[in-house]
């Protein structure tokens, strides 16, 4: 006996990075620089397929996750 939710899609491969950095300016003062990286490799990570008999996308996989993202700060600190 099979379930409806018994198909599952492909695997996902997902790797992020952080990188945090301070430096002292002053006594109490300091400047902190952040960057992070999300979906390193830029793998296409596609989702689930579509498992509505009666759907016109039948066994079809649609969406995919978000491409590489990369973002960075610098923030100080008084």
């Amino acid at each position: 006996m099979t379930r409806r939710t018994n198909i599952s899609g492909p695997g996902s491969i997902r790797i992020d990075m952080g990188l945090t950095r301070s430096f002292r300016v002053r006594e109490a003062r300091s400047l902190e620089f952040c960057a992070e990286a999300f979906n390193i490799p830029n793998h296409v990570d596609p989702g689930n397929p579509t498992t509505t008999l009666s759907h016109p996308s039948f066994g079809r996989i649609l969406p995919a996750a978000d491409p590489r993202i990369m973002q960075m700060a610098l923030k100080f600190v008084f």
